[in-house]
């Protein structure tokens, strides 16, 4: 299996406006960094009824249905996201078929990525990690099913 790991951060800038009626209801935002080959997605985790909003696709639309034939847009404790590839060097971030949810309360993280243009077609069921140390730059919790080594 391809090593995954996922950081989420408070996101700082709930609630504040990105334009006039548009205001940010992420509650976390996060990062998934896959290795062989090295890819980097970003993900941003809403309630479902804001997340359900920002579904632009087809295959979206099919998600939102699937996951309603399920009830998981019943529980409240549900965090859901879409993802965004993610290219460092060029800082260009595109929307890839896939999406993830984490549950706080079960500490678990479910993430299915179809991108096939960045050799990505996975998904993955990982046990959350809450960390201690939190702040600013700091993660809130990590979900990975590899080693996480932090180099210095």
């Amino acid at each position: 299996m391809r090593a995954i790991a996922v950081r989420g951060f408070v996101n700082d800038k709930l609630d504040t406006t990105s334009s006039r009626t548009l205001f940010r209801k992420a509650l976390f935002n996060g990062s998934v960094e896959l290795r062989d080959p090295n890819q980097k997605y970003l993900v941003d985790y809403f309630a479902y009824p804001q997340w359900e909003l920002l579904a632009r696709s087809d295959k979206q639309i099919e998600t939102i249905k699937e996951l309603r034939a399920k009830d998981a847009d019943k529980d409240p404790e549900f965090l859901f996201s879409w993802i965004l590839h993610y290219d460092p060097l060029t800082k260009t971030k595109t929307r890839v078929d896939g999406y993830s949810i984490y549950s706080s309360n079960t500490k678990e993280l479910y993430i299915k990525i179809n991108d096939a243009i960045n050799q990505t077609t996975d998904d993955w069921e990982l046990n959350v990690c809450h960390c201690k140390a939190v702040g600013k730059k700091k993660p809130v919790f990590v979900a990975s099913n590899c080693e996480l080594i932090t180099q210095e």
